[in-house]
């Protein structure tokens, strides 16, 4: 319990932090980070493995919203899109199959060193966006 609530805490925390955001493309984009981040830092939190593979799912979906504003923004997006693609290959291929097997503080490492750095920039790629 304790853990859920430090978890929902500093997802908080750090979505109150963020900039102001500029224009749709960047909101929409934004949104559809924020969703799988969101629903990352909870699979963290999880150990029931139905309620991981319902995080993982949501995670899918989040992540397909981003790739279609990429898709549809393309030249506005190719900045973000340059980190998106490594960011989602790290988290998808590295970090989500730890947190599954169980190697929670693995996982960990991975999303508080590159991983962080990547979400920074595409959240000040984002941001740096005119409206």
């Amino acid at each position: 319990m304790k853990k859920r609530v430090m978890t929902a805490l500093l997802v908080w925390g750090v979505t109150l932090a963020m900039p102001l955001w500029a224009g749709p493309v960047a909101d929409a984009t934004k949104a559809a980070l924020m969703e799988a981040r969101d629903n990352l830092v909870g699979l963290l939190a999880e150990s029931d493995k139905a309620a991981q593979e319902k995080r993982v799912e949501a995670i899918k979906q989040a992540s397909a919203k981003v790739d279609e504003q990429v898709a549809k923004n393309g030249a506005a997006l190719q900045g973000f899109a340059d980190v998106w693609q490594p960011f989602k290959v790290t988290r998808d291929g590295d970090i989500v199959p730890k947190i599954m097997a169980g190697k929670i503080e693995e996982a960990k490492a991975l999303a508080t060193t590159v991983q962080a750095e990547r979400f920074k920039k595409m959240l000040d790629i984002l941001a740096g966006m005119p409206q």
